[in-house]
């Protein structure tokens, strides 16, 4: 999550580690490996042979035209993500304000948010899998692949997100005027960010905000490609 691809072809990074660069959070310095070389430090022996079974995989089942479930997902994609980004938008209000800010409070209110984008984006990418595997062969193997990726990368997945929680700690410290006595005063502006002392929590939630949405787009990219391949496999079939 702390490294971003190689800009020698013109490449811009995506949102979110742009955001993670903004907030102060070190990114790997020179290009990365190809796609497939990163893939292959991720994938054990194990998970190999797994991935060669989802390749053969065939199902048992005879298909059927899955159009209608595939439209209501997409639908209820977009009403979950609108209820979700009106949620983030609030974050920190939640928070009634005393003399001295504790940054748990606010930690532990991200989290929680954090807890429900994924499991908002993991309960869509399954029924998007089931709907694919009642379909047809074509799918369901696409599903098959799909389940067999996102296992395998489960645990660098996790790891990479929960640095986002570090980066906003460090934020924290950055803004505040209690945790920076060094470099700014309560009576001055930050040395460091240009605000008065008074807007710094309101920009540190801005902040966190932000990163937040751009996790959100992020999850729901798997479950957007799927639901693409589905609406061209639906458009294709005489």
């Amino acid at each position: 999550m702390t490294q971003s691809p190689s800009h020698s072809a013109g490449v811009s990074p995506p949102r979110l580690l742009q955001l993670l660069a903004q907030s102060g959070a070190p990114l790997a310095d020179g290009p990365l490996p190809c796609c497939g070389e990163r893939l292959g430090r991720l994938f054990g022996l194990s998970d190999t042979l797994v991935l060669d079974s989802a390749i053969a995989f065939r199902t048992r089942h005879p298909g059927m035209n899955q159009g209608p479930t595939f439209e209501r997902i997409i639908q209820e994609l977009a009403t979950t993500r609108r209820a979700l980004v009106r949620k983030i938008s609030t974050y920190g209000d939640d928070i009634e304000p005393t003399d001295s800010v504790d940054f748990e409070l606010y930690l532990n209110s991200w989290l929680a948010l954090q807890r429900r984008v994924v499991a908002a984006s993991r309960q869509l990418r399954d029924k998007t899998r089931k709907a694919m595997k009642d379909h047809n062969q074509k799918l369901a193997r696409l599903a098959e692949l799909d389940s067999t990726f996102d296992h395998a990368m489960a645990g660098y997945t996790s790891q990479c997100f929960s640095n986002i929680s570090k980066v906003l700690e460090q934020r924290f410290q950055t803004l505040s005027p209690a945790l920076s006595l060094s470099e700014q005063t309560t009576s001055d502006p930050s040395h460091e960010t240009g605000i008065a002392p008074d807007d710094w929590l309101h920009r540190y939630c801005e902040e966190a905000q932000n990163l937040l949405l751009a996790e959100l787009d992020v999850r729901l990219e798997p479950v957007l490609g799927l639901l693409e391949a589905c609406h061209n496999e639906v458009m294709d079939s005489p």
